[in-house]
């Protein structure tokens, strides 16, 4: 039978909850009041001043005295432990009891658990003197050396016992405590990686959205706005009206694609873009490309990051500056390795594919975040973008040769890889589009200052 069960226990437990330090001070004096009774007294008789029937009478009211002084030791324990040592004294002037040693034991016990730190040593300090003092004195009376170990062990066990004992509960306690905050800080820190995390997650589904559906957009756009801007014409419209029916389709089938990614929660059914795709990458461009120089040996955050951008400058002069001849170039110097994508000799773009700047914004923090740089403008009767990422002249290069250097490669599978963790709905070209429309002369966003009209 659990005792904790019965009505009894649980309602002195309840009233031990409420009332703490009264419940244990009357209890320490009711044991104090049953050791009288059985008449364990005269512990100390041999420093009694009154015989032991006259002493009863005070030690009653001594150890009465000493339950007020109880009640003090949790909110003034160095106060309460100097009254409790003022009445244990004259208890064994009395001739002692055992009540008033618990007491003692009590006092000590709550002073050096709740007492301050500076309190607690200057206790320590005074235990300590008063053992080295009950073990000298017996040797300065001349008494014999049982004596001297006995009176010193006596007075270890009663001051010291009960200051360890408290030490040793105070230091698990301040363990508790340090390891409870130290679980609310791997909580705090746990949320605030959830918050980054979600942060970032929706960074890039931001750039993923911009990279699955901008293109299309854009190609929509543009060719509404021309057949708008034209004297009906039934052939030519119709003509826009299929291109832009294909744009909407590419881009429908392109949002179906990242939602059904998006529901089924799988991070990485298919691998980013490296720039060991590179071949694969300017295969799948409808623009003419030609490579010059070879691939550098970068990080992986880096070597994804430059496929990237690559990848959307080719979407971009294709979509935006048809029949544009793109030259992809890649250089070292003393401190970053330069990529250049230049395109030049395009149609120019209708005037209503006015960009946002929002794609090359896109393709400058990918370039940031790897620690690179990019930047775009006209370059004579074209476009440039250059990215210059870290490494320089003391990286080793890749070694890697394009298949077709100068000119460009013969397919491979008919497209690259797709990236971001999105399948690619239509092959024959990488995964980045640009962004909203552009002026003549710019290949969209990959290619036009940011923050064009």
């Amino acid at each position: 039978m659990d005792v904790r069960a019965h009505p009894v226990a649980r309602r002195l437990h309840a009233i031990y909850a409420r009332h703490p330090v009264i419940v244990s001070a009357a209890g320490t004096i009711a044991v104090g009041a049953a050791l009288l009774a059985l008449g364990i007294t005269g512990l100390w008789q041999n420093y009694a001043i009154f015989g032991p029937d006259t002493a009863l009478a005070w030690h009653v009211l001594i150890l009465a005295a000493a339950f007020p002084v109880l009640l003090l030791r949790r909110r003034h324990p160095i106060v309460a432990l100097g009254a409790g040592t003022i009445l244990f004294t004259a208890d064994i002037l009395l001739g002692g009891t055992l009540g008033m040693l618990i007491v003692l034991f009590d006092l000590i016990y709550a002073a050096a658990y709740w007492a301050g730190p500076r309190a607690r040593r200057m206790l320590l300090g005074i235990i300590a003197g008063l053992v080295a003092i009950s073990f000298a004195l017996p040797v300065v009376l001349g008494e014999p050396v049982q004596i001297v170990v006995l009176f010193g062990l006596q007075n270890f066990a009663i001051l010291a016992t009960p200051y360890w004992w408290a030490a040793a509960v105070r230091q698990g306690r301040e363990l508790a405590a340090s390891e409870a905050a130290r679980a609310d800080d791997a909580q705090r820190i746990a949320a605030l990686d959830r918050q980054q995390a979600i942060r970032d997650e929706r960074s890039r589904m931001a750039q993923d959205l911009h990279d699955a559906i901008a293109g299309d957009l854009s190609a929509i756009a543009i060719h509404s706005e021309a057949a708008l801007s034209r004297s009906p014409d039934p052939a030519r419209d119709r003509a826009a009206l299929v291109a832009v029916r294909a744009a909407s389709v590419e881009g429908l089938e392109q949002m179906r694609s990242m939602i059904a990614l998006l529901r089924t929660g799988d991070d990485s059914p298919g691998a980013p873009l490296r720039l060991a795709d590179l071949p694969a990458i300017v295969a799948a461009s409808e623009a003419p490309v030609s490579l010059v120089g070879e691939t550098p040996e970068l990080p992986t955050a880096a070597d994804q990051a430059l496929a990237r951008i690559i990848a959307e400058s080719l979407r971009n002069a294709a979509r935006h500056a048809p029949g544009s001849q793109v030259v992809i170039s890649f250089a070292v110097d003393a401190e970053a390795h330069r990529v250049q994508v230049r395109s030049t000799g395009g149609r120019p773009a209708d005037p209503a594919a006015a960009g946002t700047g929002h794609g090359i914004h896109l393709m400058r923090e990918r370039a940031e975040r790897v620690g690179g740089r990019l930047e775009a403008g006209p370059d004579g009767d074209g476009w440039l973008v250059t990215v210059r990422m870290p490494g320089g002249a003391g990286a080793a290069p890749a070694g890697r040769t394009p298949e077709s250097r100068g000119e460009r490669p013969e397919p491979h599978g008919g497209r690259p890889e797709p990236h971001g963790g999105r399948p690619e709905p239509h092959g024959g070209r990488p995964e980045p589009h640009g962004d909203a429309g552009q002026t003549p002369r710019s290949h969209g966003d990959a290619g036009m200052p940011e923050g064009a009209a």
